[in-house]
């Protein structure tokens, strides 16, 4: 007999693969708009709940949106249709469109965003760039940030071209010698520029991340530590697959009536021009 969704199973089924407590302090996670009793039988997973998104589901006629990226970071002083992000919130609520965000819950997590990206560059012997020591022995758990070997050592720029290539990304900026070999990588999905002090702790020869700064470049350089900044959509869009595969298979394993999309309107908010 198949079974009504309810954003709570949702929720739930999300607490098992990544956790809400691995959130870190300052995230919001979870359930951001909407209600947790209300049924759900259509549900688009994307990056971003941004209005691109929003007005996509609302089109396919879902009552669910699930983005890696929470909408509300801060608490909102106020709730109007001409500012961010009452707006969305709004747009949301009246169209009967419940967000929820499962954000570095899921980048810590075993098989989460970056397990993924690990994967995406063939790393082997993986573990933990960042552990938290009251995590550590839960099944769940995978830490922030990955460390892991090559298959073979190549070049800076063979490794620069293959994380392009892996992550269908335009461009990629690279510190470091291009001729240099390396083998041992660590990386961080999105923002990874907090975790430069571990990665020199780890004794990588790169580190590949998202939104790098030029002063924590130059740090790089004076350390002898090669970067490649893969940008921030790149090094996390790729979750967005995975996770509606799984919220799929849990659908069917509690035999509840559920359909799970894709965001397709989603792209890089930054855009390359090469050549004059």
């Amino acid at each position: 007999m198949v079974r009504m969704v309810r954003v709570r199973d949702i929720l739930a089924w999300l607490d098992g693969f990544a956790p809400f407590r691995y959130a870190a302090s300052w995230d919001q996670c979870g359930l951001q708009v909407g209600d947790p009793d209300a049924p759900v039988t259509r549900l688009l997973v994307a990056l971003d709940p941004s209005s691109a998104t929003i007005e996509e589901a609302r089109t396919l006629a879902c009552q669910c949106l699930v983005s890696h990226h929470p909408l509300l970071f801060q608490p909102l002083k106020t709730v109007r249709t001409d500012h961010f992000p009452g707006n969305l919130v709004i747009t949301a609520l009246v169209g009967g469109l419940h967000l929820i965000a499962a954000h570095t819950n899921l980048d810590a997590a075993r098989d989460g965003t970056n397990t993924v990206l690990s994967e995406r560059l063939s790393l082997t012997q993986l573990e933990p760039l960042e552990r938290d020591p009251a995590r550590e022995g839960e099944e769940r758990y995978g830490g922030m940030g990955r460390v892991g070997l090559l298959p073979r050592a190549m070049t800076l720029a063979e490794l620069a071209a293959k994380t392009r290539d892996a992550l269908g990304a335009v461009a990629v900026r690279v510190v470091g010698d291009e001729t240099r070999r390396v083998v041992r990588v660590a990386l961080c999905s999105g923002s990874g520029g907090s975790l430069l002090e571990q990665a020199f702790k780890a004794g990588v020869d790169v580190f590949v991340t998202g939104d790098i700064k030029y002063h924590d470049a130059q740090r790089a350089v004076e350390a002898g530590l090669a970067l490649i900044d893969v940008g921030h959509f790149a090094s996390e869009q790729l979750i967005v697959r995975p996770l509606a595969a799984f919220l799929q298979r849990q659908a069917a394993l509690h035999r509840k009536a559920l359909q799970i999309l894709e965001a397709t309107v989603e792209q890089d908010p930054f855009w390359y021009r090469v050549g004059a």
